[in-house]
This record gives structure tokens, C-alpha cells and sequence, in this order.
């Protein structure tokens, strides 16, 4: 059973849509490989969507990082150490987070938006000079595959 979704702004026109959304509004669009949100905001999300280059600043841990412009990006498909908290491995989450900053932080990505995470983040494949980042860090064994979200990416399933 489907649910049709309707949204309307002032001065714009309706928008028929069958999927669901998060509560930001917002959905991967499968047909489309493209992820868009149906805000008040959404000419300027899909625009942003559409973005496929970014800086990384820096990488916080093995599978967050951020962008020049401020963007949360989480890496898709893979989960590395913690740092902090009841679960840490603190040295095993450095060398993750040390590895991918010398990947790829100060440097221009290709990025593949996903979906938004429950935190806001971005959550994407990267990519330089063709190599898929997230492949790259579990062939190196500083990650492992993401099983619960290995579907997103199809290197991991």
C-alpha cells in the first residue's frame, strides 16, 4: 500500500509524491539515484543535492567528516572504532580517523548523496581519482562493512 505525500508553498505547485519522507521532508528518489526534499528550501537542497565535488576539511573519526562549506558528511556502508563512549577503542578509532584524513582531508572529492541521517548528516560514498574512499578503508582494515546499511552501496553487498 502506498501513501501519497502532498506538499504545497505558497505560489508553487503541488507535488504528487509516493514515497516516504523523513521528518525533514526528505527521501532518496531510487529512480532518479538522487536524494531531494520537498521544504519550503527544496530548490536550494537539490541543488545542493546535485553537488558532486566537495573539500573535505577533516574527518572527525574513521567515518564522519566535514566539509569546506560545514557539511556533516558519514560515510556509507562502513563503520569504524569509536573514539568515545561505553563501546571506545580509542586507538583503533585514531588510526581509522589518522588514515582517512591522510586520504583525503584538504582535498577534492566526488561525492554520492545518499540520505540524511537521524543527526542531519549526510550520509554518502566518496570518492578520489575514481577509488571509493569506504572500499579503500575496509580493504586497508580500518573499517568494516556497515551490514545494517550495506544495501546503499553496491561494492558491499
Amino acid at each position: 500500500m502506498s501513501t501519497a505525500y502532498l506538499s504545497a508553498q505558497p505560489n508553487e505547485n503541488f507535488i504528487a509524491h509516493g514515497g516516504r519522507v523523513n521528518s525533514q521532508g526528505c527521501h532518496n528518489d531510487k529512480k532518479n539515484s538522487s536524494y531531494h526534499c520537498h521544504t519550503k528550501n527544496s530548490l536550494k537542497d537539490k541543488l545542493d543535492s546535485n553537488k558532486k565535488n566537495v573539500i573535505i576539511e577533516s574527518c572527525y573519526d574513521g567515518d564522519t567528516c566535514t566539509t569546506r562549506e560545514g557539511e556533516k558528511i558519514r560515510l556509507a556502508c562502513i563503520d569504524t572504532a569509536e573514539l568515545r563512549g561505553p563501546k571506545a577503542q580509542p586507538n583503533k578509532g585514531q588510526a581509522a580517523r589518522d588514515y582517512l584524513n591522510n586520504l583525503i582531508a584538504g582535498k577534492e572529492v566526488f561525492i554520492k548523496r545518499i540520505t540524511k541521517d537521524r543527526y542531519g548528516r549526510t550520509v554518502a560514498e566518496l570518492s578520489i581519482n575514481g577509488k571509493n574512499i569506504q572500499k579503500t578503508m575496509v580493504k586497508s582494515g580500518y573499517a568494516n562493512i556497515y551490514s545494517k546499511y550495506a544495501y546503499q552501496c553496491s561494492w558491499s553487498r
